[in-house]
């Protein structure tokens, strides 16, 4: 009886060791097929021969580890790639230790194993180590800043690029605080006496100069709105977007994203800003991709760019 009740939990144990084996690569196949094409629910349950159900269970598992999937105007599910969003384009150093762990305890004994390990550091790590630098690079710069910041000292941003002017210079500079998830600092540029956001993976260099602050009574530290202009940020606009410049505006501006909704045969964006700078730039370079709904004092705004570029022409 003894013998039977080892040899029943022995066979429990080998079917359980299966069953997230399987669910592993039939992640990697709906991963793969999502990359591929456009697909509705319905679509994907036929093709991996399962319910509706499971289908909306393995999307959401994807959503919660990062991956971008979206929807299309005919409720055709995707998964957004390197053609839409660079960022998604390969695994980090983290999702790959992470996969690789999975595939080793749990597909010991699949011939796919080797393969998809080979594949993982063939496709995701070595790509990965050029960021891992960038990473490195502005960790340093991270810290350089903080401690500008606590001792009330200047700094040079060497080799600043603009993506506005599209130039190239160094920056002497107040910081005042980071931006979202350090990914930016909002600082005082002496030049021009204005605090404005500058994003840390377009500095060449961080120098300290030793020199203390001479415009602190000038630093704003309120929070910059969606577009990294500082200042209070109580006028909202509304924007209809195509598909590329929703992609293209989650990209640039990750704050925007909880500001935007998905409408029939468009995005909505509607959301505050503390001027028409920002929003104004972004709209400019994607005339034919947005359509601006409101405020009118902001359709004023965006004329009176446009004049201004036609008569400099």
């Amino acid at each position: 009886m003894k013998k039977k009740t080892a040899a029943k939990k022995t066979a429990t144990k080998k079917k359980d060791s299966i069953i997230p084996q399987a669910k592993l690569l039939r992640l990697f196949q709906i991963i793969a097929v999502l990359k591929s094409g456009h697909w509705t629910i319905r679509q994907l349950a036929d093709r991996f021969d399962t319910s509706d159900r499971t289908i909306y269970r393995y999307i959401n598992l994807l959503e919660e580890v990062d991956f971008l999937i979206e929807k299309d105007f005919d409720n055709r599910y995707f998964i957004v790639t390197s053609d839409d969003d660079p960022t998604q384009a390969q695994f980090s150093m983290e999702e790959t230790k992470l996969i690789k762990n999975l595939i080793q305890s749990g597909a010991s004994g699949n011939p796919l194993k080797n393969l998809l390990l080979k594949k993982l550091s063939l496709n995701s790590e070595l790509d990965s180590v050029p960021r891992l630098f960038v990473r490195a690079r502005i960790g340093k710069f991270v810290d350089t800043l903080a401690e500008a910041i606590k001792d009330r000292k200047q700094v040079v941003l060497k080799n600043y690029h603009s993506a506005h002017s599209n130039e190239i210079r160094d920056r002497l500079v107040e910081p005042v605080h980071f931006g979202d998830n350090y990914q930016s600092i909002v600082a005082l540029d002496t030049s021009d006496k204005v605090c404005k956001q500058f994003k840390l993976d377009r500095i060449g260099e961080v120098l300290e100069v030793n020199k203390p602050f001479e415009f602190e009574s000038l630093h704003q530290k309120n929070q910059a709105d969606i577009f990294g202009f500082t200042g209070d940020a109580s006028t909202w606009i509304t924007l209809h977007l195509t598909l590329r410049a929703y992609l293209l505006l989650r990209e640039e501006f990750p704050l925007a994203v909880p500001y935007i909704e998905k409408q029939e045969n468009s995005y909505l964006f509607n959301g505050p800003v503390a001027n028409f700078e920002g929003a104004g730039r972004f709209v400019l370079g994607l005339m034919d991709e947005i359509r601006v709904a409101g405020p009118e004092s902001f359709r004023a705004f965006l004329d009176a760019k446009v004049n201004a570029r036609l008569i400099n022409q």
